[in-house]
């Protein structure tokens, strides 16, 4: 198919504005005016597919896309690493993934009952469910067997963030926020900017707690749900929290 040369001026321009801000309403300038023309908005579809990206249309939203393999703008480790310097090695990263998942998780509840402002976690909710969760992997995790079935590398990440940090409560009321990989709120603070540089979650740094987006839930329902490998692991985060909490309860 054959663009004009202004439908290829204005996908381009919407496309680069995508870029910046990651997400942009649809009834922003730039947005309805491309999405006023079927060509203008195949060709902001086509320009996406050639930077290796694809434009999600939420009905309310234009998300910008970033595939994985192909892209100009993938990062691999090396790359996020220089952009995000306190992100010290691969485990880290790794560690961040289960992070942002129990996150995830934990928000991808019940949409019809989000109340924007309201629903959230604090960074001590978070890092109690992720140390629950290495605990419980790690005492299933016998000769590697959970680790090769989850395609999760159990023993590195629970050594890791054993070691890590730890803040009390009240220190995590009373202090900053932690920077850095050096301790678990500092880990969970790199991860949850990485979704607030996506325009998908807002952080309170005075009250310590991460406030989901409107954004997300349209992320989540257009995109994660389609993905098999986020289904899984989030079943797997749910039911090993809910038998953990079972024990406790049942230990009580």
């Amino acid at each position: 198919m054959s663009y004009t040369l202004e439908q290829v001026q204005l996908a381009s321009r919407l496309f680069f504005e995508l870029l910046r801000k990651k997400v942009i309403p649809l009834d922003d300038p730039a947005a309805a005016e491309c999405l006023q023309d079927a060509g203008t908005y195949d060709a902001l579809q086509y320009v996406a597919k050639e930077a290796g990206c694809r434009v999600m249309n939420s009905g309310h939203r234009l998300h910008l896309l970033v595939n994985p393999l192909g892209s100009v703008f993938a990062t691999n480790f090396t790359q996020l690493k220089n952009k995000y310097s306190r992100i010290e090695r691969k485990t880290h990263l790794h560690i961040i993934n289960i992070i942002i998942l129990v996150f995830l998780a934990e928000m991808d509840q019940d949409e019809t009952h989000f109340k924007s402002g309201q629903d959230s976690m604090s960074y001590i909710q978070i890092s109690d469910q992720v140390s629950s969760l290495f605990q419980a992997w790690m005492q299933m995790d016998d000769e590697g067997r959970f680790s090769q079935q989850w395609r999760l590398d159990i023993q590195a990440m629970s050594k890791v963030w054993t070691n890590l940090y730890m803040q009390t409560k009240s220190q995590e009321e009373s202090d900053l926020l932690t920077r850095g990989a050096g301790s678990r709120i500092g880990l969970i603070h790199e991860g949850m900017k990485l979704l607030e540089e996506e325009k998908l979650v807002f952080i309170s740094e005075s009250e310590k707690r991460i406030f989901p987006r409107e954004e997300l839930y349209e992320r989540m329902r257009y995109l994660y749900h389609d993905v098999d490998r986020y289904q899984e692991l989030k079943k797997l985060i749910g039911r090993t929290l809910a038998e953990k909490d079972g024990a406790i309860n049942a230990a009580d």
